[in-house]
């Protein structure tokens, strides 16, 4: 159920699933299961000092963007979140005033997988009525071109207060997960999992048929590459060391948001994304290489594939996750 619902959100074609619809299908999916939320729009964020996302959504010809926090509270269960699950959903992505050719912007309806597995795991997880207290980030936004829209060399201001130069307007996603990640550790989970279809260096990588996974506790690397093979979603572990900031400095703010040149943009996207991630929160990213491919995936056999439900859902229940992080 939880799987289908990720692949059935993602599949949806834009002009269908705009930033207005899949808010108000997050809140029907809220009632029906139970499950706390609060949206915070432009405005609300403007004044929370989220300028990494804002600067994505500033392209929009509507005004709809929006961070969505849902709640998962079982029954007995503490208000503070064991577990935290961020999406990328990044509705359409044009690739901005940096705009992608054709076939490259042909499918980026998807661009929002990483939210829509958000919602699956959510899903799955309450209707097998697990006993963590649960909160999910979903980043929902457009990335449009246009005389608003953010441009290379603009400085903008994130949450927690440092400053990103942007290089590249298509590598958005990593701008609107930066707030939303920043929103996710303020009520210190015991772990934060986000998901996106963040790069296609992680494509080129270990191409559809694996998703690439990132941590700032690098012990979880055996446990995330078992977990893969246990679920049949299968995952291969990327560093995320110091070193690759190297990459990122900026002569005119604290970090650029890419590099123009470099290779491996797969692990400086999550370096970027470990910037905004305390460090006392064990983290893992999935980049969803395999949220697509060409004649199905194993047991799925669409193209779109929903991939990363029974992954997460083996990490966090068959695995306990939050148990094994809190240890590190």
């Amino acid at each position: 159920e939880g799987l289908n619902l990720a692949r059935w959100l993602t599949a949806l074609p834009p002009n269908v699933l705009d930033a207005g619809a899949y808010t108000g299908a997050i809140r029907q999916l809220a009632s029906a299961q139970g499950w706390q939320l609060k949206f915070f729009d432009t405005k609300k964020l403007q004044q929370a000092g989220a300028g990494a996302f804002l600067a994505v959504a500033q392209g929009n010809a509507t005004d709809d963007a929006g961070i969505v926090h849902l709640r998962y509270r079982p029954k007995g269960a503490p208000k503070q979140p064991q577990l935290a699950l961020v999406g990328k959903g990044i509705i359409f992505d044009t690739g901005g005033t940096n705009l992608k050719p054709f076939l490259s912007m042909l499918d980026m309806h998807i661009d929002m997988g990483g939210s829509a597995v958000v919602a699956g795991v959510l899903t799955t997880l309450t209707r097998l009525q697990s006993n963590l207290p649960i909160d999910a980030w979903l980043a929902i936004t457009e990335n449009r071109t246009g005389p608003t829209a953010y441009k290379s060399q603009d400085v903008v201001t994130a949450m927690n207060g440092k400053t990103i130069q942007t290089i590249h307007t298509d590598a958005e996603g990593r701008m609107a997960l930066a707030d939303t990640l920043v929103m996710a550790c303020q009520d210190k989970p015991k772990a934060i999992v986000d998901y996106a279809t963040l790069t296609g260096a992680c494509l080129n990588a270990v191409t559809a048929r694996y998703s690439g996974v990132f941590t700032n506790r690098p012990d979880l690397h055996p446990v995330l590459k078992k977990c893969g093979r246990e679920s049949g979603e299968r995952v291969w572990p990327f560093p995320v060391d110091k070193e690759f900031l190297e990459e990122l400095k900026s002569d005119t703010a604290d970090i650029a948001q890419c590099s123009p040149s470099s290779g491996g943009d797969h692990i400086l996207a999550s370096t970027f994304l470990n910037e905004f991630v305390d460090k006392d929160v064990p983290w893992v990213h999935v980049d969803l290489s395999a949220c697509s491919r060409k004649g199905g995936l194993a047991h799925i056999p669409t193209e779109i594939t929903g991939f990363g439900v029974r992954f997460s859902t083996a990490l966090i229940l068959d695995r306990n996750l939050t148990g094994t992080v809190a240890d590190k």
